[in-house]
């Protein structure tokens, strides 16, 4: 279920057109070249998403828009990023929505909300849940155990203990007979499948409702890139979207497929194998991530470096700390502070940063002398801590 802590947005990899900019302790937003367009008048910022980004303003939160305009006052106790024009807002810890007016379109009586997916929001009152419109409107009524959100023209529901999917109108679409489904958004009918667990077994229906992978199988994970993890006994393989078995379950876990391999796990150590189920490295790591820039990061004896894909390491075992490569760049870590590497191991921003994350639409935060702010793929800093910079 979607949770009411703030999305992490998905970000193309091009540079921001806003950044946000940190001027002593206030926020703002800069261009890339660090001429101010947004004064720096906010305790904190938030990036930009679908236009908007959160700011917060004596202990409360709205929302701006581009222009640095007060769409939503700064009068609530939470909102949320937008989607489909609407935003999650909090008063007195309940919930409602606001549009990018800043008119209150759900008034804030609800215990939970879920954000817009295909013009409908999930929401809880008490016990139960129900969906209320882009106008909001209650178009389906709280009578649900649990709800998900709308894909593909579905939404998951429990019926009691029963799992089942309604339509946009409340319709039952498939039948609340399962004793499970997935409860992430991102794992219901991805590649356009979803698990469901019936009598103990695990399998998978389609859009239709029709059973596309019959269940037989103790665990199933989500499909990536058309193959899905599958539990038999105590070992794991994958199966494809018609329920062929193309690797045997010989590991003791298996981790979803990116860029076309899959990390897998034989007692505490870790390798990956191909699509085809052929091992491309050892299995030897002591932990490792998935690939993402054609690299995935491993460890051995404490130390962190990466792999290609092949058993061969672009980037050798000598880092404290890493993360997954993203837009290119890795944070990694070395004699206690956090620098970035290139995909061919080059350093190329300096190793002086208390705490970083991995890029995302070419920018990254970073925590410097006990300050956050945010870096560019140059090692460009958007932050002043010297002299107030000049106002738009």
């Amino acid at each position: 279920m979607w949770s009411l802590a703030a999305l992490m947005p998905t970000l193309c990899a091009a540079q921001p057109k806003l950044i946000p900019f940190r001027a002593y302790d206030k926020w703002g937003f800069s261009n890339r070249e660090k001429k101010i367009i947004i004064r720096p008048d906010f305790q904190y910022v938030d990036e930009f998403f679908n236009g908007f980004a959160r700011v917060e303003v004596g202990g409360k939160f709205g929302l701006i828009n581009e222009k640095g305009e007060l769409v939503v006052k700064p009068e609530y106790e939470n909102v949320q990023d937008v989607f489909e024009g609407l935003s999650a807002i909090e008063e007195n810890r309940l919930w409602g929505f606001a549009d990018v007016s800043g008119n209150l379109i759900v008034k804030p009586v609800y215990d939970e909300v879920g954000r817009f997916n295909e013009g409908r929001a999930a929401v809880r009152k008490g016990d139960s849940w129900g969906f209320v419109d882009t106008e909001g409107k209650l178009v389906i009524p709280p009578t649900y155990a649990n709800a998900f959100g709308f894909k593909y023209g579905l939404a998951g529901v429990f019926v009691g203990d029963k799992a089942g999917f309604i339509d946009r109108n409340g319709k039952e679409m498939v039948k609340a007979i399962y004793d499970e489904i997935p409860l992430k958004y991102d794992d219901m009918f991805s590649d356009s499948l979803s698990a469901v667990r019936l009598g103990g077994f695990w399998g998978f229906i389609n859009l239709k409702g029709d059973l596309a992978v019959p269940n037989i199988f103790d665990f199933v994970y989500a499909f990536r890139e058309g193959l899905a993890g599958f539990k038999e006994g105590y070992k794991c393989g994958f199966i494809d979207r018609s329920g062929r078995v193309v690797v045997k379950p010989r590991y003791d876990a298996v981790y979803s497929f990116s860029d076309g391999f899959a990390c897998v796990r034989i007692g505490a150590r870790f390798g990956y194998i191909n699509r085809q189920g052929k091992r491309i490295t050892k299995i030897g790591f002591d932990a490792a991530g998935p690939f993402g820039d054609g690299r995935a990061r491993v460890s051995a004896n404490g130390k962190f470096g990466f792999i290609g894909t092949s058993d061969k390491m672009i980037v050798p075992l000598i880092y404290e700390g890493a993360d997954d490569f993203h837009n290119g760049l890795a944070a990694v870590m070395k004699e206690g502070k956090w620098g970035f590497i290139d995909v061919n191991g080059k350093a190329v921003i300096p190793f002086k940063y208390d705490s970083a994350t991995m890029f995302n639409g070419g920018i990254a935060l970073v925590k410097y002398k006990g300050h956050f702010g945010y870096i560019g793929k140059h090692g460009e800093e958007y932050w002043n801590d010297s002299a107030q910079p000049n106002p738009k």
